[in-house]
């Protein structure tokens, strides 16, 4: 009996989630210049405006500016932080966790706000610097829990073997450490990554017309005009998705022990 409730409740889970995105997506192939049932004919100009319109590419390049630029700090910061906080005692490993993790547990409106204000009285709002440092905040948390999480599945005696044959701390580090770990490393810089791509709501208070990201033109194409571009957009979005889904897959098969 409990099997046969938990495969309707997954079944039913996947036609909620699966079913709307059946119905939008095909409209990226619509002939027609708005979002219409029935489909006028099929056609990829749509894609073709995607790829050549200015706005669209300069958005599209903003993004992956702006995520690789989070996904560096993030790795940097988030990564040092699980590995201190790993070496610290069970009350610094308590506090620190807290810390690292509260970025996740605090609105995107109020962190965009309170970003938006601190930039601007420092003069870094509405550019790249800003954007990459606001979705550093966002991002660092998870490559934090990525990592921790790889380092409390190490075995504590490889690195006190290390260190009994005279190896320093950051010898240990780079030679024992970061190799056994760099799944979580990986992972969560992936997650920093598609974070950073993804977002929109702190990026609607930082970005400039110059800096304006992939998610908040698609926001205001959907303000503005519902033409399907934003459905090409949104089907390329869930290509990368799964993508990203097909690569962490990959990545945790490597970290699991065999």
């Amino acid at each position: 009996m409990a099997r046969i409730i938990f495969l309707i409740s997954v079944t039913t889970s996947l036609i909620f989630l699966a079913v709307p995105l059946m119905l939008v997506l095909p409209l990226a192939f619509n002939d027609s210049s708005f979002l219409s049932y029935p489909m006028e004919g099929l056609t990829m100009r749509w894609f073709e405006t995607v790829f050549t319109e200015a706005p669209w590419v300069a958005a599209f390049f903003n993004s992956v500016k702006v995520a690789t630029g989070a996904m560096v700090v993030s790795v940097l910061v988030g990564g040092l932080a699980a590995v201190g906080t790993v070496l610290s005692g069970r009350i610094g490993q308590l506090v620190f966790w807290a810390l690292f993790v509260s970025p996740l547990v605090i609105p995107s409106v109020v962190v965009g706000v309170a970003l938006a204000y601190a930039f601007a009285r420092v003069g870094i709002s509405g550019g790249y610097v800003a954007l990459v440092l606001a979705h550093t905040i966002l991002g660092a948390p998870l490559v934090f829990l990525s990592v921790m999480t790889s380092l409390k599945g190490l075995n504590p005696e490889l690195e006190k073997a290390a260190a009994s044959l005279g190896a320093s701390t950051f010898y240990r580090f780079r030679t024992v450490t970061l190799p056994l770990t760099a799944p979580g490393f990986l992972t969560g810089a992936l997650f920093a990554f598609v974070t950073s791509f993804d977002e929109v709501v702190v990026a609607l208070f930082l970005a400039s017309p110059q800096s304006t990201t992939l998610p908040i033109a698609l926001f205001s194409g959907l303000r503005d005009r519902l033409q399907p571009t934003i459905i090409v957009v949104a089907l390329l979005l869930s290509l990368f998705s799964l993508l990203f889904y097909f690569i962490l897959a990959r990545l945790q098969r490597q970290s699991t022990p065999t």
